[in-house]
């Protein structure tokens, strides 16, 4: 469906809010915390993007979306800063509740590293108006990146605490965290190094895998990464991948029948087994036994030039 820019608004120097409307004039749809929406959009020079962004704040007039601009990306958060102002127009898909918050536990942990804040607006804003009380811990590398703070103005239910990295304030994962009781909730959104070290530390303090809940925003990538060979043994299909340029969109683009969802290394649809080749794993959903055997095409790569899998 189409939407229309109706305002941007500039939250420090890396991150750009974008409010949207449908430009039929329709009502925008409602949505559940932490829901995303996929945008596809096009720059200048005519090349097509296509992201998942977390909804902000709570269900309204409008869906907004915050885009942190990444110089290392692929570009589309670029383009969308350079090129994108109000009165514009892009496509966006109805709301998915990919990353659902379990209401009414006894302890809730909001976890959110750098532009994770994105999805915790909405888990905060929902918990709040429930009158259920709430932790959100916010991990960010400088104060200028604290973003998206007003959202959180004048909730009585929860206690937010912020961590600048940089300054050394890294918080205790442990002392975080805390043992797990019946009843607890765990959700968590950022880097993949975050998500990592936090499912660890849960799992070691007692939380069960079902109470933990991750989304990252983005996946590791690699300055050392180079292209990979990978071979399709069923389809007998040869497919070259240049760094930055995911396994799985090489294989989608070469029309290769494979399945996928959440394009993040969340969810585990785009699981390969691997024949020969030695993958490296930047998913947060797999556990060290299907590490083993295969990985998820959407977001790890590979150790060396030739990669086979079984598909």
């Amino acid at each position: 469906m189409r939407y229309l820019i109706q305002t941007v608004v500039q939250h420090g120097p890396h991150v750009k809010e974008f409010r949207m409307v449908p430009a039929d004039g329709s009502t925008a749809p409602g949505w559940a915390p932490g829901s995303h929406v996929d945008i596809g959009f096009r720059s200048h020079s005519g090349e097509e993007f296509h992201k998942a962004y977390s909804l902000v704040g709570a269900p309204g007039e409008c869906l907004r979306i915050a885009v942190q601009r990444e110089p290392a990306g692929r570009g589309g958060s670029r383009v969308l800063h350079d090129e994108y102002r109000p009165g514009m127009e892009v496509e966006l898909g109805a709301p998915v509740d990919a990353f659902e918050l379990k209401r009414g536990a006894v302890r809730t942990v909001l976890v959110a590293g750098g532009i994770g804040i994105t999805p915790m607006t909405s888990m905060a804003q929902a918990l709040d108006g429930d009158g259920h009380r709430f932790e959100l811990h916010y991990l960010a590398r400088e104060a200028e990146r604290l973003v998206l703070m007003d959202e959180f103005d004048g909730m009585r239910h929860g206690v937010v605490s912020t961590y600048l990295t940089s300054s050394g304030q890294r918080p205790d994962l442990d002392a975080l965290i805390g043992p797990y009781a019946q009843g607890s909730e765990l959700h968590a959104c950022g880097p993949v190094s975050l998500l990592e070290a936090i499912r660890t530390r849960a799992a070691a303090l007692g939380w069960p895998a079902a109470h933990v809940h991750v989304e990252s925003f983005g996946a590791r990538t690699a300055s050392e990464d180079k292209p990979v060979r990978v071979y399709l043994r069923q389809s007998d299909l040869r497919i070259e991948v240049a760094p930055g340029t995911s396994i799985l969109d090489a294989m989608i683009a070469a029309d290769a029948f494979v399945s996928y969802d959440c394009k993040r290394g969340e969810c585990g649809n785009c699981f390969a087994q691997v024949v020969s080749g030695t993958p490296v794993h930047r998913d947060v959903c797999l556990t060290p036994e299907q590490r083993l055997q295969g990985m998820t095409t959407c977001v790890s790569w590979a150790a060396g030039g030739d990669l086979e899998l079984d598909l």
